[in-house]
């Protein structure tokens, strides 16, 4: 898609295609979950990797220390581990817009542990690189489109915020299965979408109109 036929400015051109779909409606919601899935593993594939799968598996490995002190432990100094999150973080080689995101869903993961909410302690690692995967796609892409109060083919707000919430419980559990996988791999390039047969074979550089 040349850079004169972005839909909405705030989008990055990978994103430009998913967000079309969403408010021309031709496509229902499980195939456009689907080419938001596709947009979201290029976009991670091309700009995160190894340095992101390993420190958000650092971050697990401090948690689950943080978890294990807690069960043993009445007496926590929470702080402390805040603290400790914010110092590995910013030792770590990647950019501050990775550090921003890995820690807030650290920290996040933490706030649960302190408080009894639920979360899947069995293993921190991938907890913390699906909760980084979901602030990559909440930062990249769903944080973005509200920014716009005229979007493509003169679609209403509330009917795009009502179709990208559609979305999540397809996209969700996929990056569960991700973080699975690249925990395993130590990196993100094998990432790939669960199988679909019934999609229509639209790729997200076809033009739509």
């Amino acid at each position: 898609m040349p850079d004169g036929d972005l839909v909405h400015s705030q989008l990055s051109r990978i994103y430009q295609k998913p967000y079309q779909m969403l408010c021309e409606g031709k496509l229902d919601r499980k195939e456009c979950a689907w080419f938001v899935m596709k947009a979201f593993l290029q976009d991670i594939k091309n700009n995160y990797g190894v340095l992101f799968v390993k420190l958000a598996k650092h971050m697990g490995e401090i948690l689950d220390k943080a978890s294990e002190n807690t069960a043993a432990n009445s007496s926590v100094d929470w702080m402390a581990w805040n603290l400790k999150l914010e110092r590995v973080a910013r030792q770590a080689t990647v950019s501050h817009y990775v550090k921003e995101l890995i820690l807030r869903a650290s920290k996040g993961i933490l706030h649960e542990i302190r408080y009894n909410r639920t979360v899947d302690a069995s293993n921190l690692s991938e907890a913390v690189v699906e909760r980084s995967f979901q602030e990559v796609y909440k930062a990249k892409f769903e944080q973005r489109i509200p920014l716009s109060s005229n979007h493509h083919a003169d679609v209403d707000n509330a009917t795009v915020t009502e179709r990208v919430e559609a979305i999540r419980p397809d996209i969700l559990p996929e990056m569960r299965k991700w973080a699975k996988k690249a925990v395993a791999d130590e990196d993100v390039k094998s990432l790939r979408r669960s199988s679909r047969k019934k999609v229509k074979k639209i790729d997200l550089d076809e033009d739509l109109l």
